[in-house]
């Protein structure tokens, strides 16, 4: 009997917004799927420079 090789986990975006208990908002993003740490490494430093590129240039 033979095994199905095993498929590589998808890597999925998701948002959210969440209402803190001061009344203020925020949004939560999430990567999940990701093969190694490396690749989750990757994924914030890709992340940070989307969102906050010119800050993090600035500094």
């Amino acid at each position: 009997m033979s095994k199905l090789p095993t498929q590589a986990p998808v890597p999925t975006f998701s948002m959210q917004p969440v209402k803190y208990e001061d009344g203020s908002w925020g949004v939560t993003v999430q990567v999940t799927g990701l093969a190694s740490e490396q690749q989750a490494e990757a994924a914030m430093q890709h992340m940070q420079k989307l969102f906050c590129g010119a800050q993090i240039n600035e500094n």
